[in-house]
């Protein structure tokens, strides 16, 4: 038989399940694709012989890094057919990138190797929201952290162009499959309001593979806290005014009344008022 013959038939990964786009993450090999939901589920790596006589005598073995794999709480492995082996991995996560996954057919000792490949997955700190309030000239402080294999390319980058955060990243932890990368703007600014982008790149199976995540950090006017009370107290000063001047005009509408009383009861009594009190009577001489 020659070696053609006994070549092993191509690896393929399959989706163990129906996942949404939005969800999923796909882990890529070199020859092919499966995926799963953030780390959550797991996938089947299918291994088969291509010439259907000689399969009756093969047995089929997964090997991790040269360590041979049993079914257990990590991993199962089915025979549907002859020469054919499935390695079920039940729970796809970091430890898988970059691992070399290997079924070798015994007695002949054909071999096939799959290394695991990941697209970046791409996340920044939010500690439960949305987006980020920071007050004017005080610092702010963002880190993203970024998964794959092989290890990803990250920065930072913010909406306007006009905005250089080139110095203001460094990377705070990072390891083959993860990093963390920092950001940290020491003063801003009103014009510093936006979207602050983190993007992770990286490279296999000729193609550049390229995922980020986007948060929104708005600016507050160092004086915001101040609007309130400022507000208030105009509401307050503009109350007393219109009380101030409801009450003169009250007072001195009133002295007009009271000035036209003592004029009637003078021409009644035929004694004139004082012009300087209008209030005081005086008995007529």
């Amino acid at each position: 038989m020659t070696t053609t013959m006994m070549t092993v038939a191509k690896v393929l990964a399959v989706v163990c399940c129906a996942v949404s786009m939005a969800d999923a993450i796909e882990y890529y090999s070199v020859d092919g694709v499966f995926g799963g939901t953030k780390g959550v589920k797991g996938a089947s790596l299918i291994c088969s012989y291509n010439d259907t006589d000689d399969s009756q005598n093969l047995t089929i073995e997964w090997y991790k890094n040269g360590e041979q794999l049993q079914s257990n709480s990590d991993y199962t492995i089915t025979i549907p057919e002859h020469g054919v082996s499935n390695l079920t991995i039940k729970v796809v996560g970091k430890n898988d990138y970059g691992q070399l996954y290997s079924c070798i057919f015994k007695p002949n000792g054909t071999k096939k190797d799959l290394t695991l490949y990941a697209l970046p997955i791409v996340q920044i700190e939010r500690h439960g929201e949305k987006s980020k309030t920071v007050t004017e000239g005080n610092h702010l402080d963002l880190n993203c952290t970024v998964t794959g294999y092989p290890l990803p390319n990250v920065t930072w980058s913010h909406e306007d162009s006009n905005v250089d955060l080139t110095d203001k990243q460094n990377v705070t932890s990072a390891s083959n499959v993860s990093v963390s990368l920092g950001l940290k703007v020491e003063k801003m600014n009103m014009s510093d309001r936006g979207n602050f982008v983190c993007k992770a790149t990286n490279f296999f199976q000729d193609a550049v593979h390229a995922k980020n995540d986007t948060i929104l950090v708005r600016v507050k006017d160092r004086l915001a806290p101040l609007w309130p009370f400022l507000g208030i107290m105009a509401e307050i000063i503009i109350l007393a005014v219109i009380i101030g001047v409801y009450e003169f005009r009250r007072a001195k509408q009133k002295r007009l009344e009271e000035q036209k009383d003592a004029n009637e009861q003078a021409v009644l009594t035929g004694i004139t008022p004082r012009q300087d009190s209008p209030n005081v009577r005086q008995r007529k001489t």
